[in-house]
């Protein structure tokens, strides 16, 4: 009876370390993944600042145009005030 006894506590024992041996590789992938998804958002995280920073560039880029647009309009603007009231005083100076 104690044999089998013994022969069952050896057989359960086995089928523990089987188990605790599958946990272990388990947890071992499950860390390998957890790994290779923190490195993916890293390099998402990356893709996401230079994304970020070329937008801000391009932006400081468009703003600056516009701003030199904006003067160019002001100075032909002017400049057709200028003609306007040129046109204007010789029109006067002919009648």
């Amino acid at each position: 009876m104690s044999e089998e006894l013994l022969q069952q506590l050896i057989h359960m024992v086995a089928e523990n370390n089987r188990l605790v041996k599958e946990v272990q590789q388990d947890v071992r992938d499950f860390k390998k993944e957890m790994y290779d998804f923190r490195d993916e958002m890293y390099a998402f995280r990356d893709e996401m600042y230079e994304f970020r920073d070329d937008a801000t560039r391009r932006l400081d880029r468009l703003e600056r145009q516009n701003k030199h647009i904006d003067a160019d309009l002001d100075l032909l603007h002017r400049k057709v005030s200028d003609h306007e009231r040129e046109i204007n005083r010789l029109k006067q100076v002919g009648q």
